[in-house]
């Protein structure tokens, strides 16, 4: 009896789960893409790509997809699980066997007159912008993250004749060891940026009025599509799909979730940050649960940890902060042009591990993440998460 797999979202999660299943080889399993967006997007290089020092974040679906997977550009516009069917929104339904569901996530709703990155439209627009500004012009850039972070230092390299200031109502970076986070201080202020912390930015009104700039570009805060709620599947607060630790939604044993817009409930997971480390792995063992289930096995735990993130200071600048599989610093971080080094080396093997997976089913692995006791009630039973 045939198979089939359908996979919604067309982001590193749901290309690495489509490669997965499609290069298996399994007779009869029919994988099916959902994305609506023409090309695959580099979204760890779209503050590049909005400074404007990247011509393009996107490569050719293509050049990254097993040739066995079906591509439906569309959206998906519900989600019916007793009836195991997709709704896409320009009409029509697509049944399935099983489901990923790999929406992936966007930037918290911005104010009036801010500007969002985090998807290509938005950071298309953000390079215009720029670009027009004249000499003295000023942009602010707000939040704390690392995209923040990254798109500050960005701006201002490819810039210099722009005032750049990054706003944050807390330390930025607050996640890294405090060297590695003082080194980074430092060197935005030699990249060009003026650092404002510790007070919130104002959203009444227009905002570029508020933060006295020309340009804000929005990066506070991350959301998710609300479509795993609307289908009446179980959520956290966020609306990230709860799932169990085999990345099932939880009571649906056909539904698989992985990447920012799902979230494995329960203490044990909760090291796991929405980022492109986390979902590639989940994307990948997603997959390959869903080709045990189809060879009549048990599925296995999601295990996956992290060795190190590297933020990007501009072109020939980075920190690279050394972890323990938790997510926690450990002491020892980069900063200067290895780091830079080393972060571009990085950004360049995802396409490749991506890439490698279209190739060969199970040819992208990953660091294992830190010991859970197996008798820890996360791995008995799953619950929501606030």
């Amino acid at each position: 009896m045939d198979t089939t797999a359908v996979i919604l979202g067309g982001g590193y999660a749901g290309v690495m789960a489509a490669n997965r299943l499609a290069a298996s080889g399994r007779s009869g399993l029919e994988v099916v893409l959902v994305t609506p967006g023409p090309r695959f997007v580099e979204r760890i290089r779209l503050h590049e790509y909005t400074a404007g020092t990247r011509a393009d974040a996107t490569v050719d679906y293509g050049s990254v997809l097993h040739p066995g997977v079906h591509l439906v550009r569309d959206a998906a516009a519900g989600i019916l699980p007793d009836m195991r069917t997709v709704r896409l929104a320009a009409g029509g339904d697509l049944a399935y066997d099983y489901l990923v569901y790999a929406v992936g996530s966007a930037a918290a709703a911005a104010p009036g007159g801010a500007l969002r990155i985090e998807h290509l439209e938005g950071a298309a627009g953000a390079r215009r912008e720029l670009s027009a500004l004249p000499a003295g012009g000023r942009v602010a850039v707000v939040g704390g993250g690392f995209t923040a972070v990254e798109t500050a230092a960005e701006t201002a390299g490819a810039f210099p004749h722009l005032s750049v200031a990054l706003h944050s109502a807390s330390d930025v970076a607050r996640t890294l060891g405090i060297p590695a986070r003082r080194a980074l201080v430092k060197r935005l202020g030699k990249a060009g940026v003026q650092l404002h912390t510790g007070s919130s930015v104002a959203t009444d009104g227009d905002v570029r009025r508020n933060l006295a700039a020309d340009v804000v570009l929005w990066c506070a805060g991350f959301a998710v599509p609300q479509l795993a709620a609307k289908a009446g599947l179980a959520v956290d607060g966020s609306g990230r799909l709860c799932l169990e630790p085999t990345l099932q939604a939880q009571g649906r044993e056909r539904i698989y979730g992985a990447g920012d817009a799902a979230v494995i409930a329960g203490p044990d997971y909760a090291y796991l940050r929405m980022c492109c480390a986390a979902a590639l792995p989940m994307g990948a063992d997603a997959a390959g649960n869903i080709l045990r289930a189809v060879d009549g096995m048990p599925g296995v735990r999601h295990n996956s940890g992290f060795r190190g993130v590297c933020i990007s200071l501009g072109r020939s600048d980075a920190v690279v902060q050394f972890l323990a599989a938790d997510d926690s610093p450990a002491r020892l971080h980069l900063h200067g042009r290895t780091a830079a080094v080393q972060k571009e080396i990085i950004c360049r093997m995802t396409l490749r591990w991506i890439r490698g997976e279209a190739k060969r089913s199970g040819a992208y692995t990953w660091p294992t993440g830190p010991k859970v006791p197996t008798t820890t009630p996360a791995a008995r039973s799953v619950h929501l998460m606030e």
